[in-house]
């Protein structure tokens, strides 16, 4: 595979690659090994993109590249390679790679970091750090916390939610200071248009629930309407209100799936005026009444617990792979 060959025109945005049904609980985490997918894909996986997620891909041995937005980089193991969410990303691996892909939801990442923002904000780029010992004193502590957290994801422990969400934060924070230091390899394929969207994306996490014109956010980000929707065209593949919208609407799943507050209390949390108005913005996006989407999730996470499965194993497959 050519990792420098053209984007395509439209970039495909998928929950995990390969599946383009949005998921219908947004879970915080899932895990993968790498040859599992991309063995299907011939262990080339094209250029796409993630609205929601970010990744963790842990490579242990074998070899491969990564695009990410317009630079690439090769995949020298062991190493780590950090995409976050939004950024256009393909892959190429040789047939014996080994190694996970982690997959996170953005914003549960991002809480975890919440109190160290600098840090955090290293995480709004790509990063690809080696882990040999002769890169410093960091990549051993990051090879600890990777396969941490990769052994609670693979047990079944008590206790084992609170010992991933903690090896997820360490994991996290190692990352981020990694990067902090400099010892990312290779160049970061950040484009201006990149920045421009992922700035666009933060303001809508901080002000979805008020409801802002457009003009709002495009004055923010020192550029016009009509820019703000060509950068989210060419680099989501949607407007900047869909964008906007997508939010709500996620936050709003959300709502309906982890809480108990009524339809209406849930509208007016989310900006609207009106419950009626939201029941038909809802409808229309998912195909269901809020009340229905919640009586069909609640209905699916009884079914996962009837099969003895937790939070973070059965209910993200039911979410990320869905029937059909």
């Amino acid at each position: 595979m050519d990792m420098r060959a053209t984007l395509p025109d439209a970039v495909p945005t998928y929950a995990l690659y390969g599946e383009r049904r949005r998921p219908l609980l947004p879970e915080r985490l899932h895990c993968e090994s790498i040859a599992r997918r991309s063995h299907a894909y011939g262990w080339e996986i094209q250029p796409h993109r993630h609205d929601l997620f970010v990744q963790i891909l842990y490579v242990r041995a074998g070899s491969g590249g990564a695009r990410l937005g317009d630079s690439t980089v090769a995949l020298q193991p062991p190493c780590m390679l950090w995409i976050p969410d939004r950024l256009t990303h393909g892959f190429h691996f040789s047939h014996d790679i080994d190694g996970d892909v982690i997959t996170i939801v953005a914003q549960h990442a991002r809480q975890l970091l919440a109190g160290v923002p600098d840090l955090l904000a290293r995480l709004d780029q790509p990063h690809c750090l080696r882990l040999h010992p002769a890169t410093g004193d960091p990549a051993p502590a990051l090879r600890i916390a990777l396969d941490a957290l990769l052994a609670e994801i693979g047990t079944h422990d008590a206790g084992r939610l609170p010992a991933i969400e903690s090896a997820l934060r360490l994991a996290l924070l190692r990352i981020a200071r990694m990067a902090d230091a400099g010892c990312t390899a290779g160049p970061s394929g950040v484009t201006r248009a990149d920045r421009h969207l992922r700035r666009f994306a933060a303001l809508i996490d901080r002000h979805f629930r008020e409801q802002p014109a457009l003009a709002f956010y495009a004055e923010r980000l020192g550029i016009t309407t009509t820019q703000l929707n060509r950068v989210c065209r060419q680099q989501a593949g949607v407007t900047a209100l869909a964008m906007i919208q997508q939010r709500l609407l996620h936050e709003a799943e959300r709502d309906l799936v982890y809480g108990t507050r009524s339809v209406k209390e849930i509208a007016l949390n989310l900006g609207f005026s009106d419950a009626g108005y939201f029941s038909r913005f809802f409808s229309r996006q998912v195909g269901q009444a809020p009340s229905e989407f919640r009586d069909s999730a609640w209905r699916r996470l009884r079914e996962a617990g009837a099969a003895g499965a937790d939070g973070v194993s059965a209910a993200a497959d039911a979410a990320l792979h869905p029937a059909g």
